[in-house]
């Protein structure tokens, strides 16, 4: 019976060993698999400059086209930023941000541009630890807003070398699946009806373009709208302040 049991020990162990063995192999292939060298540096730039400009779209969409809001109202402790506003209480608003849609594209570049570099550095810092040299040329890097995406101009001439071996690498151009541009477009809609008729349609809009769901709370003599996608669930908020006592409305 002794005998048995210690066979049996040994047996659960040899398989707990294996396992452990098999788990590292796997963390470790999963910890590496994503780094510079494994993925190639357009790969990995790739991936890397995505993550940062999602992350800003993101922004961009919460915040009313801005990293921060510049001129906001405050609703349930968050800041709503106006697209459009005015003082008085019975003229239409103004248009605050007449170039919406180009500086939304400013913003990103603005708020990305440390992160897009970081991954640059990674790289370099990747392949330099594993033998290779290095070098790179200027960073020309810009977005665009276009239907249904978001355009990543990035060029930068990279080579890598070491001894007997060499590639050259400068097209990082890529894109982001995004509405952000066509709800810009809606949001447009809106600041220019209520800058001339203190008012948006939104139910009757909806009717007409039923791929957005389109929200609004009057608050505080302002209205807080919620332009939704109904595809991809993308929320573009904002507010107005336009008429506060315009009759009728």
């Amino acid at each position: 019976m002794r005998n048995r049991a210690q066979v049996t020990i040994f047996i659960i162990l040899a398989i707990v060993i294996v396992v452990g063995i098999i788990g590292a192999i796997i963390f470790m292939g999963r910890v590496n698999t994503e780094t510079p060298t494994n993925l190639g540096p357009q790969v990995f730039i790739d991936k890397c400059v995505k993550d940062a400009v999602k992350e800003s779209v993101t922004k961009m969409l919460k915040n009313g086209g801005e990293i921060l809001p510049t001129q906001a109202i405050m609703y349930k402790g968050e800041e709503w930023n106006y697209l459009c506003y005015q003082a008085d209480y019975y003229q239409g608003c103004y248009n605050i941000h007449p170039m919406l849609e180009l500086q939304i594209e400013s913003e990103i570049v603005k708020d990305t541009s440390a992160a897009v570099q970081d991954c640059f550095d990674t790289v370099r810092e990747d392949f330099e630890d594993r033998g290779y040299s290095v070098t790179g040329g200027t960073t020309q890097y810009s977005v665009d807003l276009l239907p249904g995406y978001v355009k990543v101009n990035l060029v930068k001439p990279i080579e890598v070398s070491r001894p007997g071996s060499s590639k050259s690498f400068e097209d990082f151009n890529t894109s982001v699946v995004s509405p952000i541009y066509d709800l810009v477009q809606v949001a447009r809609e809106v600041v220019n009806s209520e800058s001339q008729f203190c008012h948006f349609e939104y139910n009757g809009y909806m009717l007409l373009y039923p791929k957005y769901d389109i929200r609004r709370i009057d608050y505080s003599d302002s209205k807080i709208y919620r332009l939704i996608d109904r595809n991809s669930g993308a929320e573009f908020r904002f507010a107005v302040r336009s008429c506060a006592f315009a009759p009728g409305i």
